[in-house]
């Protein structure tokens, strides 16, 4: 680790700690710091295939920070940021890969999670954390209200714990098809309300 890195892995450490513990404030942290990385991995794709659009992209990426976030082992030597890194760029391509094999053209009605101008100059304004905060808490409202089947809470949860779509078919005990078709409800549901 070069000289100031190792305090930023502290940090990070202890901020997936507190978001773990439910403590919104480092998991606003948390986005802002994920934000910028899903922005680029998703335009660099975007550029490569553009019938996705960045934005689609940039849902996905955040996606697989989720999953970062659930599965972050701190005992492992990766600092989170690396490894948050990763699980973005892995969901964004195989995300894209799926598209691009099977037509799947449900990421065309993906909810944006936030709105891409400027963010990267601002996640770390207070004011930007504290709505993205807001923004957290209400999609995780939405999400355990009644709008969601309690099918599409199934898939949507296995999804987000990093499950691909057949492991996700297999252990709900049906098909890829209706895996993808639930997914799509649950993006058209959030798009709606959120």
């Amino acid at each position: 680790m070069l000289p100031g890195e190792e305090n930023k892995y502290r940090e990070d450490e202890e901020l997936v700690r507190l978001a773990l513990a439910g403590d919104d404030s480092a998991m606003a942290e948390l986005i802002a710091l994920a934000m910028p990385i899903a922005r680029a991995k998703a335009a660099a794709q975007q550029a490569k295939n553009s019938r996705l659009s960045a934005e689609d992209l940039v849902q996905e990426g955040m996606l697989g920070f989720l999953s970062a976030l659930r599965t972050y082992s701190a005992g492992k030597g990766t600092s989170f940021r690396t490894y948050a890194g990763a699980c973005i760029g892995n969901r964004i391509i195989t995300a894209v890969r799926l598209h691009n094999n099977t037509g799947n053209y449900s990421l065309t009605s993906a909810v944006s999670i936030t709105d891409e101008e400027g963010a990267a100059a601002t996640a770390q304004d207070p004011q930007n954390i504290m709505l993205e905060r807001e923004r957290l808490e209400d999609f995780r409202r939405l999400i355990e209200s009644d709008l969601l089947s309690d099918f599409e809470k199934q898939v949507l949860e296995c999804r987000l714990s990093g499950l691909s779509y057949g492991e996700t078919a297999k252990k709900l005990g049906t098909g890829t098809k209706a895996v993808d078709n639930a997914l799509a409800r649950v993006r058209k549901k959030i798009n709606k309300n959120f």
